[in-house]
């Protein structure tokens, strides 16, 4: 055998080995996790899911505890990845309105709290191929994971079951194909 091609064959080899190597690391992202450092976030999720689901004549999210939802959810289900994509969005988002406004997300008006949450809405993403793709390999956005998880947990909470949608402990019989009249509530159970 020619000991330039032998060289050439295992110099190649490295180089593929270097490069998988190094494209693996960026698509995993960073392994280490900050699990535990969600709860010293409380209050200013808690101020989000108010932002997303407020207050009107039924509870928002905030009087449900969404946010301990949402907590425990990302500390005890959710990979490293989306809990890291959540963590580094909330110091962002923190970040950006103390650049913006000179102040924390938590002392903006609510017209600001808008603003910022309608600029992430906008920046998150389409359903196109590539932010499909983009959520496989590096998890959900922040955005993404706040609003499911807001949605969730205010839906499955005891507020949300009994005073916002219409809870039913028994239902009744199964109906198929029923008609619903205006301004009627959604079932739900708990």
């Amino acid at each position: 055998m020619n000991r330039r091609k032998a060289l050439g064959s295992i110099l190649g080899l490295t180089g593929i080995g270097i490069v998988s190597y190094v494209g693996l690391k960026y698509v995993s992202g960073n392994s280490a996790s900050n699990k535990g450092q969600l709860p010293k976030y409380l209050n200013l999720i808690a101020e989000l899911v108010d932002v997303i689901i407020p207050p009107t004549e039924t509870p928002g999210a905030k009087e449900a505890k969404v946010q301990d939802y949402i907590v425990d959810f990302m500390e005890s289900c959710a990979s490293n990845k989306e809990y890291n994509n959540f963590f580094n969005g909330l110091n962002d988002l923190q970040e950006t309105c103390l650049n913006t406004y000179d102040a924390s997300f938590e002392n903006c008006t609510m017209e600001q709290k808008m603003v910022l949450l309608e600029d992430l809405d906008n920046n998150s993403g389409s359903n196109s191929l590539f932010s499909k793709i983009n959520n496989k390999l590096r998890g959900r956005s922040f955005f993404n994971l706040l609003k499911t998880l807001t949605i969730e947990g205010y839906c499955t909470s005891e507020l949300g079951t009994t005073v916002h949608l219409n809870y039913a402990p028994v239902p009744g019989k199964y109906e198929a194909i029923t008609t619903i009249n205006t301004n009627q509530k959604a079932w739900a159970t708990r």
